[in-house]
């Protein structure tokens, strides 16, 4: 009998924003033991919060095993890699004060906008071993910063909202960036025609969805029968990144300890659909490549989930894709994606971008596009943020349809 423990625990510092004002600190601990154990036919899972016998939960995993539940073993076999990005971003004993000194600042520079939301920073470590003397471990530290902002004219609940998410801290930063949004926020303009759209990489990621196992295998999938052809632009590359420097906290493996080479899968490799995203069960049901797209409850059998998908940069700044003006979207409501692969997405806050900066505020509108165009024919880029400082983020540039009246 095989058998795999992963260990999970969390610390969680976070102080809420209202109106403006911070409250107290809040910290929250987590920590939760999974053992899995396999008998070359079924699975028994067992898990723990808190403190735990793993002697104890060994016996109910494998009382679980009557169960029946089939799911293949296979596990990898003397692999050992640790990693320890661990830090104090901010520190614990003037995380309050930290948090007031940035709103009050914030509160200063931009006294006509109220300020609201949550700074949360979290310490995660993950620890996973199996019977076939495989041992990962990680260590990581994240900070996210979430503003929502109100004009305070306004009638609606909030107007904007600015976020960073990563491993640093820099007051000046937050100031800084939130003053790009907020600076021209008054000064609106009429939406340009025939311009370029700057969007997050997300507007696509739903089409990513369909590269699941069990939705192309079972003929579901916008991209039936296209494995190993040729779908989007030759610069395309889409993928997962679990590789420590992203500085999002993500550990170099799934939750059944499958890693890959270089912390990356490619779904998308130079344009070509080139892997499906998978886990242990979809792998061995089809006989596929482990894309590591494996996410557990402590207490249940793992599903299918992916974690640090990426659209691969194909120039270093927005700069470098977009000369003269551009659309530059910030909020969007929702969004969807219809079967034949057509984005359609309400903006209810863009800017218009001008050699490299935001100008003025644009109306609301809508965009569409299909996927197939967005990454194939009106595809023009994927590069880092530049609009901010310090960005950590992509950012998609291509031509949708203009929706004015939306």
């Amino acid at each position: 009998m095989e058998q795999e423990k992963l260990i999970k625990k969390q610390t969680a510092y976070s102080v809420n924003i209202a109106g403006s004002k911070v409250d107290a600190l809040r910290v929250k601990e987590d920590l939760q033991t999974t053992i899995r154990v396999y008998d070359g036919k079924s699975i028994g899972v067992a898990g723990a919060v808190g403190n735990a016998d793993e002697s104890a939960l060994r016996k109910e995993a494998e009382e679980k095993l009557s169960i029946g539940i089939p799911y293949p073993c296979m596990l990898a076999e003397g692999q050992e890699r640790s990693v320890d990005e661990g830090k104090e971003i901010v520190s614990k004993s003037d995380y309050v004060k930290t948090a007031k000194k940035l709103v009050k600042r914030l509160s200063e520079c931009y006294p006509d906008f109220i300020f609201s939301g949550k700074i949360n920073m979290s310490d995660e470590e993950t620890d996973y071993a199996n019977s076939k003397k495989t041992h990962f471990h990680y260590k990581g530290s994240s900070l996210v910063v979430a503003l929502s902002i109100k004009k305070k004219s306004s009638a609606n609940v909030f107007d904007l909202f600015y976020e960073s998410i990563g491993d640093t801290y820099h007051e000046d930063t937050v100031v800084e960036n939130t003053g790009r949004l907020l600076s021209v926020y008054g000064n609106e303009l009429e939406i340009p025609d025939g311009v370029p759209v700057i969007i997050g990489t997300d507007i696509v990621f739903n089409a990513f969805s369909e590269m699941v196992a069990e939705s192309y295998v079972s003929g579901a999938s916008l991209f039936n029968g296209k494995l190993g052809q040729k779908i989007f632009d030759s610069r395309v590359n889409v993928f997962t990144d679990r590789s420590p420097s992203q500085g999002k906290g993500i550990p170099f493996f799934d939750a059944e300890g499958v890693t890959n080479e270089g912390d990356k899968f490619y779904f998308v490799k130079d344009g070509v659909f080139s892997g499906l995203v998978t886990y242990k069960r979809s792998a061995g049901n089809f006989n596929l490549p482990l894309s590591g797209g494996a996410q557990a409850a402590f207490d249940g059998v793992p599903s299918m989930g992916v974690q640090g998908l990426c659209l691969g940069d194909t120039a270093k700044s927005i700069k470098e894709l977009v000369k003269g003006k551009a659309i530059y979207v910030w909020v969007t409501a929702g969004g969807d994606m219809t079967p034949d692969g057509t984005i359609g997405a309400p903006i209810m806050l863009a800017y218009l971008y001008e050699d490299g900066k935001l100008v003025g505020r644009l109306p609301e509108f809508g965009i569409t596009g299909n996927v197939f165009d967005v990454l194939g024919k009106d595809f023009i880029g994927v590069a880092k943020n530049d609009v901010f400082e310090d960005a950590n983020t992509s950012v998609l540039v291509a031509r949708f349809k203009v929706n004015k009246n939306q």
